[in-house]
């Protein structure tokens, strides 16, 4: 898991396949965005920007990607996501290979408060639980950049 400034983006080149486009697609992203799917190169990194309101963590579930790296970009809002290494989390369902989800149950290892100005990515190890409220429900807006790696992880 890494968590940084969108300012930050270029520098992870080596470890995020494609930083250079994302960077250039966050760039032109803002609260104002419309809600769809963006491409950024082909369907191999896609972004889907939408909204929501968090709610108790409770009530939110563990996921996790074989196939693609998830990187988060808050745009509106403030969210919570917890985050766990896969392994120490047990198997709730089982995974999904045409949406490339895996859900869990277990407990957090670090809960992060996601912010506007921020990147949050989880490679194939990394279960995350978003949606979270903090403080009090509140409505927030994201882009999700799915990137696809190579061969099926974890």
């Amino acid at each position: 898991m890494i968590l940084d400034s969108t300012n930050q983006m270029d520098y992870y080149g080596g470890m995020i396949p494609g930083a250079a486009r994302i960077a250039e697609f966050l760039s032109g992203c803002s609260a104002d965005m419309a809600n769809g799917h963006y491409s950024i190169d082909g369907e191999d990194i896609i972004a889907n920007v939408f909204e929501y309101d968090t709610v108790a963590p409770e009530a939110a579930k563990w996921e996790a990607h074989r196939k693609c790296i998830d990187l988060h970009v808050p745009l509106k809002g403030e969210e919570g996501i917890f985050w766990a290494p896969v392994e120490d989390l047990s198997g709730k369902e089982a995974y999904n290979p045409d949406s490339d989800c895996e859900f869990f149950a277990g407990e957090a290892r670090q809960k992060i408060a996601a912010l506007p100005g921020q990147f949050i990515v989880f490679f194939p190890a990394d279960a995350h639980k978003v949606k979270c409220c903090l403080q009090g429900t509140g409505h927030v807006k994201k882009a999700v950049i799915k990137i696809r790696i190579a061969e099926e992880h974890i």
